[in-house]
């Protein structure tokens, strides 16, 4: 069974993005550089890739063979930085409302 990817036609598939940064008080920037960049060397890449099946960010891994079988499919290229636009209004919208 193969997934369905929606709206492919229209805005693609919604795609999970994870990140990661350091911040401008880090106690020891210079490791928390290094472990960023392990993180995004092909090497854990491909150990995203072939333990979480997770499709590689750095190009130079590849997708597992499993996921590949899936084919390929249009991703949604909304910007994530407007996602949390209006976390806000629906925090305080979702307190107002008893939500649990």
């Amino acid at each position: 069974m193969l997934p369905f990817w929606a709206n492919q036609q229209t805005t693609g598939t919604h795609v999970n993005v994870s990140g990661a940064g350091v911040t401008a008080h880090a106690k020891n920037r210079a490791n928390a550089v290094k472990l960023l960049e392990y993180l995004s060397s092909p090497e854990a890449q491909q150990m995203f890739a072939d333990v979480a099946f997770e499709y590689p960010a750095n190009p130079q891994a590849g997708t597992n063979p499993i996921v590949a079988k899936w084919g390929k499919f249009k991703q949604d290229d909304s910007n994530v930085a407007s996602a949390g636009e209006f976390q806000a209004a629906a925090t305080r919208l979702a307190d107002r409302a008893g939500y649990k």
